[in-house]
C-alpha cells in the first residue's frame, strides 16, 4: 500500500499527534544544527509541543537579542533560585532551566 493511502485510513486525531512530531522532529534537528543540546520533549499539547534545552551561551545571547524570554521564576530547596527562558522555533515551544540566578 501506498504511503499516502496508509495516511488516509489513520484517524484524524492520529494525523494531529503525527503532524506534531514530524515538527518536534524538524525542530530538533534544527537545534542539533545550531548547536543546541535537546534534554527532553513533552508532546502534553500536540498543538505546542515543547522542547527542553541544556542551558548556554546561545541562550543568553538570545536573550539578549530580544530572541527569547525568561518567563518563570524562583527557588527550589535543593537548587537555590532559578528561572526558565523560552523561544519559539516552529511550531514547538523551546525552553531551558538556569539556576543559580
Amino acid at each position: 500500500m501506498a504511503p499516502q493511502a496508509l495516511i488516509s485510513k489513520i484517524p484524524n486525531s492520529n494525523q494531529v499527534v503525527l503532524s506534531a512530531i514530524r515538527g518536534v522532529v524538524d525542530s530538533v534537528e534544527a537545534l542539533a544544527e545550531n548547536g543546541f543540546v535537546v534534554v527532553a520533549v513533552e508532546l502534553s499539547s500536540v498543538l505546542r509541543p515543547t522542547i527542553r534545552i541544556q542551558s548556554c551561551g546561545k541562550c543568553q545571547r538570545m536573550i539578549n537579542q530580544g530572541e527569547a524570554v525568561y518567563y518563570s521564576y524562583g527557588r527550589r530547596d535543593h537548587c537555590g533560585p532559578y528561572r526558565e527562558g523560552q523561544f519559539m522555533l516552529g511550531r514547538c515551544r523551546v525552553v531551558w532551566t538556569e539556576f543559580g540566578n
